[in-house]
């Protein structure tokens, strides 16, 4: 009887997620030919429609948990997106990469969980941050498209992915420092998360680089596409499980495993076959997932009554605000202490910085996989609301007008970027 149980739980996750793989596509098709509009944009649309009209599918009994996020969905995005970064270019923007996700990230966050604490009815400090720290990663996905498509200037496209990619992984680190601290009953000492925040940034980093050296040095020895495509997947998810089981940050080292890879696997390891494979397959992983996140979290949204929605439009509207807020904050006087510190670019740049700090993929996953805890219950309604309105609002209103914005601004002319071209 058992064996029966688990195969009809099988066969009913398999259905399921199969129906929503077939959504993601059919968005896919009528965003390609219809809508021409980003992807994401499209998805997080189709997120909103699946909540109101009560079209998702029961989830309960699939599978779908907080460890799914985490161990499954998260480490190829984030590989994915470091396979991408050229270690050279970032360099040359180093300073301002490092300081919009570090410095940026902590402003950021201690920003939005201020006024979601002291406007927004969240009766605690430490919860209040765990929101901030949820929605402070940004998603330069269909900003950069559009640079693509505008001819943007190149480096100004490497300082907007590379804050963003570094910035998921800071504020990944540090929802998971303040998460931990709510689970476990502590009060918050900022002294003690600086200090875990570098422990476990630092040893994130050593971890990564090393696996991802192992790696590109195995690869190096023979010339199979399929086996080093494997090798890259085991890298990504690997690097994850073992940064966490040592108990340091798992999204770092996969980020930094991924750099290896994309930087030194690529151009010392692999022939043109095994590289096509390598970023076909991740590309089409991050695809999926995308996709997965922004339909589930329609589906979690749809359980919620249109009474407790209403309720909770202050907090949405206070998270919105408190969003373009910290950005403001963060962008303009650090984009100007470092103009004046040696790395002169141009000042419009920084209204760009500011309107394409868009939110997509990372937040989503981070509110799909809070816990049970009966400190993070009494809020998670408020947080998904909140959560929502802010990717539903930086995808829909600040990526469709990023555009206009750019055409204002007079950045980029000529002809499109081929994709991947510098």
């Amino acid at each position: 009887m058992p064996a029966i149980v688990t195969e009809h739980v099988i066969e009913h996750a398999t259905g399921i997620y199969i129906g929503l793989l077939l959504l993601a596509c059919l968005v896919g098709i009528l965003t390609r030919r219809f809508a021409h509009v980003p992807y994401t944009t499209a998805l997080i649309l189709v997120g909103l429609g699946v909540s109101l009209l009560d079209l998702g599918p029961e989830i309960a009994g699939t599978g779908f948990s907080r460890e799914l996020i985490f161990f499954v969905m998260l480490p190829p995005l984030l590989f994915q997106g470091a396979l991408h970064m050229q270690l050279n270019r970032l360099m040359q923007h180093f300073w301002p990469i490092l300081t919009f996700a570090i410095l940026g990230v902590l402003i950021s966050t201690l920003v939005i969980g201020g006024l979601f604490y002291w406007t927004a009815g969240v009766g605690s400090f430490l919860l209040a941050l765990l929101f901030g720290a949820m929605i402070t990663p940004t998603d330069p996905v269909s900003v950069l498209a559009l640079f693509r498509e505008c001819n943007a200037p190149p480096d100004l496209k490497y300082m907007v992915e590379g804050e963003s990619l570094f910035n998921d992984g800071t504020g990944v680190v540090i929802f998971t420092i303040i998460l931990e601290m709510i689970v476990e009953g502590q009060s918050f000492h900022a002294g003690a998360a600086v200090l875990e925040f570098a422990k476990v940034t630092a040893g994130g980093l050593i971890l990564g680089a090393v696996l991802g050296w192992i790696a590109f040095t195995v690869m190096g020895r023979f010339h199979d596409h399929l086996l080093e495509n494997a090798i890259c997947l085991v890298l990504a998810y690997g690097s994850f499980w073992l940064a966490e089981f040592v108990h340091v940050s798992g999204v770092i080292a996969t980020v930094v495993s991924g750099l290896m890879i994309g930087n030194y696997g690529r151009r010392l390891s692999m022939d043109r076959k095994t590289r096509e494979t390598v970023e076909t397959f991740f590309e089409s992983t991050d695809f999926l997932i995308n996709s997965f996140l922004f339909i589930l979290i329609g589906i979690e949204l749809q359980t919620i009554s249109g009474e407790h929605l209403l309720a909770n439009l202050r907090p949405l509207g206070v998270a919105v605000a408190a969003l373009l807020v910290s950005r403001t904050i963060t962008v303009y006087p650090l984009y100007s202490i470092l103009n004046l510190a040696g790395t002169q670019r141009p000042r419009n740049w920084s209204h760009v910085l500011f309107w394409g700090g868009l939110r997509g993929s990372i937040p989503i996953a981070l509110l799909l996989g809070l816990p049970a805890h009966p400190a993070i219950d009494e809020y998670r309604t408020t947080f998904l609301v909140a959560g929502f309105g802010v990717v539903f609002f930086s995808l829909v209103v600040q990526g469709l007008t990023m555009k206009p914005l750019l055409r204002w601004l007079g950045i980029g002319a000529g002809p499109p970027t081929p994709h991947g071209a510098d």
